[in-house]
């Protein structure tokens, strides 16, 4: 049939052709072969939204679909219908959906709050068919329960035919609906919100780590969810909670997980000061009508982040238990670090693009940076040089570091801000993350090198909001100073972001990715 080259060229087209075929035979519209992007942020005791990109715009929801199976999971315990040691039986056509699956065997059985667990924190596919099925007799029954539920709490835009979030072109939401979702979770259900919190869990020996990864590298951040198929790309909703003050986002068509995460946690950055102080949580993005007072506290429910042993255990077992988590987690920890991508969610995987799980890694590469006042030595790693990393949490909104914010959280942006804040999300969004960082210098002592990375975030919010700030340890010939760094850029970002800084007479020098 002619050269290698030829036949590779000949199958590709004919796989196009009939791709092409089938999405006409079967009605697959455009829009969901080609994920659109929406985002919002809305002040979680008021309602009003701080944030708004194409918010009313048709999208399909994926994993976040979870998010109503756990809010009638947890309406039938609050109404008493269920508890939490209540079995959940897996059908044999629930053990069979694709992944993402926990992987219990056909007509076994799980406790409802394993199954909580294992929705929130896996996003197993298997899990969401069999409280399906448990709650509703059958899954398409449930998931029209789901539509009635979604359309009484004011979601107009959504309509759901399964409990997983599997690919249906008929599973649609909005960006609005998703946080009025979010919303309803924590007002109606603060007795099981916490659950959200969870990072992983101990189920049969084997420690089940999360999708979620703003959850320990965000300040404040207690959940929600995560989702992708490959027609909505990747979603996020999420809950910061900083003093009294609370905000739900949502991103939705994001580029990759990375790309994701970083507008995630630049739009709420970027919005916090002028969120409100309250107990309230509102019932509806848009509206405070229906807010009423929310106890915000942890419950013993939710517990630890992995499951804890059963308090009648011996202290012996309970403790190698605990050990054993420790060490699995420190063994993910360190795969992560060598580059390895997160567990598939529903047949997809968040890896290869997904760099923000290795920034950590990537900070301890050899760097180049400008000399800064009052460092000691040269910025630039040679050999020699021992790097150690640690990231230095964002301040609290009201935190005083060093020097004030050159525009207070009550000023108004200006125009040219108010734009620029908006480009700087926009090339977030547009997945710019390309593993490249930005040095301030390196300094004496860590209390230095951590002074100026909050100051410089507080002076220049538009450019370093949402970065990670990290302090390197390098010790050279002997000698220790502190490399003041910020990551999560492509090359054009961090350009930019030493440009802003240096207006301010602040040492930056971009650091390409090793």
């Amino acid at each position: 049939m002619g050269s290698p080259v030829l036949r590779v060229w000949v199958l590709r087209v004919w796989r196009q052709a009939v791709a092409a075929v089938l999405a006409v035979g079967l009605g697959i519209s455009a829009a969901y072969a080609a994920p659109r992007f929406s985002a919002l942020t809305v002040d979680a005791r008021d309602g009003k939204v701080l944030y708004a990109n194409d918010i009313d715009g048709i999208r399909h929801p994926a994993s976040l679909t979870k998010m109503m199976t756990l809010y009638l999971l947890f309406q039938d315990l609050s109404a008493g219908k269920l508890k939490l040691n209540s079995p959940v039986t897996v059908s044999a056509r629930c053990a069979g959906m694709a992944p993402s699956k926990l992987g219990v065997k056909a007509g076994q059985s799980i406790t409802a709050e394993t199954a909580t667990r294992a929705l929130i924190v896996k996003s197993a596919n298997d899990i969401a068919c069999a409280v399906a099925e448990t709650l509703g007799g059958s899954e398409s029954a449930f998931a029209q329960r789901m539509t009635r539920t979604a359309r009484s709490l004011g979601m107009s835009r959504t309509t759901f035919r399964n409990a997983s979030g599997l690919p249906n072109p008929n599973q649609v939401t909005s960006a609005r609906d998703m946080a009025t979702l979010g919303l309803r979770l924590m007002r109606d259900y603060p007795q099981y919100y916490p659950y959200f919190r969870t990072r992983s869990f101990v189920f049969q020996g084997k420690t089940i780590t999360g999708h979620n990864r703003l959850l320990g590298s965000y300040e404040g951040a207690d959940g929600i969810k995560t989702g992708y198929v490959a027609a909505s790309g990747f979603n996020l909703v999420t809950s910061v909670r900083r003093g009294d003050r609370r905000l739900v986002g949502v991103v939705l068509g994001g580029r990759s997980g990375a790309s994701r995460d970083a507008y995630m946690k630049q739009m709420l950055s970027q919005y916090f000061d002028d969120a409100t102080s309250g107990r309230t949580i509102a019932a509806y993005a848009g509206s405070a009508k229906g807010a009423k007072p929310t106890e915000e506290t942890e419950t013993a429910a939710a517990g630890n982040a992995a499951a804890a042993p059963a308090a009648k255990q011996p202290r012996k077992d309970a403790a190698a238990k605990r050990l054993a988590a420790r060490k699995s987690k420190a063994k993910e920890d360190r795969t992560a670090a060598a580059g390895a991508g997160e567990p598939a969610e529903q047949g997809d995987t968040e890896d290869g693009v997904d760099q923000m799980a290795n920034l950590a890694a990537q900070a301890a590469q050899p760097a180049t940076a400008a000399a800064a006042p009052a460092a000691t030595g040269t910025t630039t790693q040679a050999a020699g040089e021992t790097p150690q990393v640690e990231t230095v949490p964002a301040p609290m909104p009201d935190q005083t570091v060093g020097e004030a914010p050159s525009t207070g959280p009550s000023e108004q942006k200006t125009q040219a801000q108010q734009l620029a804040d908006q480009a700087q999300m926009a090339a977030i969004a547009a997945g710019t993350d390309g593993g490249w960082s930005i040095s301030l210098g390196d300094y004496a002592t860590k209390a230095d090198a951590t002074a100026v990375l909050q100051q410089m975030r507080k002076r220049t919010p538009g450019v370093l909001g949402g970065r990670t700030a990290q302090t390197v340890k390098v010790e050279k010939k002997g000698k220790i100073t502190y490399r003041a760094r910020f990551t999560g850029f492509d090359q054009a970002s961090a350009a930019m972001a030493c440009k802003t800084i240096k207006k301010k007479n602040a040492p930056c020098q971009p650091v390409g990715p090793s």
